[in-house]
């Protein structure tokens, strides 16, 4: 009846670790800070150290009835709980070493540094069973993680090889990556939460407390499998719902390899796996849209400015430098105007002078904008004349000239742009001409047809 009382006080030790910490911590603190007031301060230092042997004492024995009661390995808990013994009887130690002293003894800012040590290297272990041993190198980038002799770690998402992904290995390829994205930090040799290991496929098919958690060939049969689809906040739900959570892709992949036979070895071609569920994970050259280069942010100021001159300008995403510029609420801005734009000419890559009253004289100061991408010139007084300086304008591959006077033999000077993909010319002489196709770009003039259908020309 009785026999939860020792694991529920093992399940205190992450509650009754922190009072020696702090403590053992202020003690210390006042050993260096009294300097010669010690006398005054010396009931609190005794005091101290002798809350902290206690609690240390308290903590030590509830960690080691949480090592008995939760899984964890004597490798793992070993040093953590021997240096937890080691700093309460230094800390019993030093109270009474203080109790038989009037003034303060010599050396005491040694034995307190020497003591808050040892504390903070318990303390350093006790994080690295919670939290694993790259808790903190994990955020880092992985070649600071190698120089400091770790194990580079990624949260990057399970990518395939399009080309040859049958050759890929289901287990190791594929499930184990995943396993040790959501899994492995509760489940691994170090810490064998419910004494199962998933950070190997020998461990995976011994299973754990609750015995095996494969059924061969039977996915719905295998806890590995079941605790995923679980509600998040079923009992038996895993991951926790706290913790990183499998996408749905993920599970699926899972649950193919259980029915597959969840081989070692075999590789996905092998097992005959279908296309749709391995697609999701194929690694994706995207190309960035806007231009790859180091360009200064524009002062906050200077966007105030731009603001206040009639403009709408944001960042085209957050934390990039490139700013979108439109005249949505300036129609009045005219060819003179265009030195109010200036201070961002290197951010500028998409900007909309719709409605205004600009003209062809213009298209030379915007072919100055080194990252202009999307440029739209829509129900202005463009003609077409100087459409040939927007060829400078290396990084233009959107450009709307819908309403405009533009005709198809001006938008012919725009047929060597490195990299225009789409005009778009609706209502305009272009659109008349019907040779939309006749450009290395795109030309998008919405003179769009079906093909005559019979019924069209029944009579009812």
């Amino acid at each position: 009846m009785i026999d939860f009382i020792l694991p529920l006080f093992g399940r205190f030790h992450p509650i009754l670790v922190h009072l020696p910490i702090g403590f053992l911590v202020f003690g210390v603190i006042l050993i260096f800070w009294s300097a010669e007031k010690y006398a005054i301060y010396s009931p609190i230092i005794k005091l101290a150290f002798l809350l902290g042997g206690i609690s240390a004492g308290l903590a030590s024995i509830s960690g080691f009835m949480q090592f008995q009661y939760e899984g964890y390995g004597w490798d793992t808990v070993q040093l953590h709980l021997i240096l937890g013994i080691f700093t309460t009887f230094l800390s019993f130690g030093l109270w009474y070493h203080l109790q038989k002293s009037a003034v303060s003894p010599p050396r005491l800012k040694i034995k307190g540094a020497l003591l808050l040590a040892i504390l903070t290297l318990t303390g350093h272990l006790g994080g690295n069973i919670t939290h694993g041993e790259n808790y903190f190198t994990e955020v880092l980038p992985p070649a600071l993680q190698a120089f400091l002799g770790g194990e580079a770690s990624s949260n990057e998402p399970l990518e395939l090889p399009a080309d040859n992904w049958e050759e890929v290995e289901f287990f190791t390829g594929a499930i184990q990556p995943i396993l040790d994205q959501n899994c492995k930090s509760c489940h691994n040799p170090k810490k064998l939460k419910g004494e199962l290991d998933l950070s190997s496929f020998k461990g995976i098919h011994k299973g754990g407390e609750n015995g095996a958690i494969l059924e061969n060939g039977n996915a719905r049969e295998s806890s590995l499998f079941a605790r995923l689809i679980l509600p998040e906040d079923h009992d038996d739900h895993m991951p926790p719902k706290d913790k990183r959570q499998p996408r749905k892709e993920e599970i699926e992949l899972i649950k193919a390899w259980i029915e597959s036979g969840s081989a070692e070895h075999a590789t996905l071609g092998e097992t005959s796996i279908q296309l749709s569920l391995v697609e999701p994970f194929f690694k994706k050259d995207e190309k960035p849209f806007y231009p790859v280069v180091a360009v200064p942010t524009l002062a906050e100021d200077s966007i105030s400015i731009l603001r206040g001159s009639g403009f709408f300008a944001e960042v085209v995403k957050t934390d990039s430098p490139f700013l979108k510029i439109s005249c949505i609420n300036f129609p009045a801005f005219s060819d003179s105007d265009w030195s109010l734009l200036a201070s961002a000419k290197e951010q500028i890559v998409y900007l909309d002078l719709t409605g205004t009253k600009i003209t062809d004289a213009i298209l030379e100061q915007v072919s100055s904008l080194p990252n202009l991408t999307v440029l739209k010139l829509n129900q202005t007084f463009i003609e077409g004349k100087n459409l040939d300086k927007l060829n400078q304008s290396n990084n233009l591959k959107l450009l709307y000239l819908n309403e405009t006077k533009v005709n198809s033999g001006q938008l012919k000077a725009l047929d060597k742009h490195p990299r225009l993909e789409k005009v778009f010319a609706f209502d305009t002489p272009a659109a008349d001409s019907g040779t939309s196709s006749q450009f290395s770009f795109h030309l998008e003039t919405g003179n769009l047809s079906l093909p005559p259908l019979p019924t069209d020309t029944i009579v009812y």
